[in-house]
């Protein structure tokens, strides 16, 4: 980049040349007479010296290099850049009205649609702290931005805020679909089969529907003493898991540990039925939109503990915790396996992880069928980084406490 800008002040320069070299060899063959006119002089100066310097700013203007990254500027990023331009007004606006109710919310609602949920979850405790009215939506847009960003998910202060937006609208619908997910989690399979069965009454979104009915399904059967089947194979399957009324919501679990002997945290989010064979809308392992080759294989000296229906959920999330990213659904029986994890397997709508530079990686055989980590369940994880060569392996070899 040094070199370039050499090349653009000497181009510059030159330029300035074909102007004053001409002026000056004029004004000079004029001698010291009165004709001679300084005024045209400075004039032309001003303008040679002026060229090199417009055309840096021009340049700087128009160019699609961005000076903060040091790369070019794509239309994702020029977006990205008109965004930040947004929320810095918008900051900038409830720095000096910071009663602005309506504004805390949009600040909110932004940075949710930009997922820096840490961020959203602070704008939203404002707009909590200013609404005299204790909307049971602004509560619930709370306690999401806290589930998304907290490592705790709604094992922390999240679980507790949909508790207190269900006691203020039962019939929430965001507020049901955590508050059922939360009950479930934490195997209060009756509460869990109530709140999820009068959502299922308030018309959620369609690629929600198979996530509640699986959840349903596995709570009856846990409360009856009975093994869950899992989801039907002619239920439609589903890519996402959006909250009833947001577009990106999920229910997170704690991060993980990084150390490589620590048991991985719950997943508390519904695998998605995504068998190897049967994605080729999803993508293959050929395909070039960022997909995932796994080889995933399972340790013979635990072989005996598994059927060969049991679940196994491929999962993929941030390495620093947060919710999980991404999740494929096969059986034991398929073991060992190599499958293509990508977009279309994600969580949560506008998510990737096609643009993660890093992510762990989790294998685990759920014996208990539930799709939360239980004691006895079985798993491998690795860390991934984008970019690496080959398929990435991950073999089943521990188990969770």
């Amino acid at each position: 980049m040094t070199q370039f800008w050499i090349a653009a002040l000497a181009l510059g320069l030159v330029a300035a040349a074909f102007v004053l070299v001409p002026v000056l060899r004029a004004w000079k063959a004029e001698g010291q007479g009165p004709e001679r006119s300084s005024n045209a002089y400075a004039v032309s100066v001003v303008i040679a010296l002026a060229i090199p310097v417009l055309s840096l700013m021009m340049y700087s203007h128009w160019t699609i290099w961005d000076w903060g990254t040091g790369s070019a500027r794509t239309e994702a990023s020029a977006d990205m850049h008109e965004m930040d331009e947004v929320l810095s007004a918008l900051e900038q606006r409830l720095a000096e009205n910071p009663e602005d109710l309506e504004s805390w919310l949009l600040l909110g609602r932004s940075y949710m649609s930009m997922q820096r949920f840490q961020a959203a979850a602070g704008a939203y405790r404002q707009a909590v702290a200013l609404d005299a009215t204790n909307s049971p939506q602004v509560l619930a847009d709370y306690g999401e931005a806290l589930a998304l960003s907290d490592p705790s998910g709604l094992q922390g202060e999240a679980g507790a805020i949909f508790e207190r937006v269900l006691a203020l609208s039962p019939a929430h619908p965001k507020g049901l679909w955590y508050g059922g997910i939360n009950a479930f989690d934490n195997a209060n399979w009756a509460l869990a089969d109530e709140r999820l069965s009068l959502l299922l009454t308030l018309d959620p979104p369609e690629t929600l529907v198979p996530l509640i009915q699986e959840r349903l399904e596995t709570a009856r059967s846990q409360a009856a003493g009975t093994p869950s089947t899992g989801m039907p194979p002619s239920m439609p399957t589903a890519s996402a898991a959006p909250a009833p009324d947001a577009a990106d919501a999920a229910d997170p679990g704690p991060s993980s540990p990084a150390a490589e002997d620590a048991e991985p945290a719950p997943e508390v989010l519904a695998a998605v039925e995504s068998k190897p064979e049967e994605r080729d809308d999803a993508g293959t392992a050929g395909d070039d939109d960022g997909v995932i080759d796994l080889e995933i294989s399972l340790d013979p000296s635990l072989a005996e503990r598994v059927s060969n229906g049991t679940p196994v959920f491929i999962i993929a999330r941030n390495p620093a915790g947060g919710p999980p990213l991404a999740v494929i659904r096969a059986t034991a029986s398929e073991l060992p396996m190599a499958v293509g994890l990508g977009d279309a397997n994600a969580m949560m709508e506008g998510v990737t992880i096609s643009d993660q530079a890093e992510l762990e990686l989790i294998a685990r055989v759920s014996l208990s069928g539930s799709p939360a980590q239980r004691p006895g369940d079985l798993y491998g994880a690795v860390n991934y980084t984008r970019g690496s060569s080959g398929p990435t392996r991950i073999r089943i070899d521990r188990v969770a406490e």
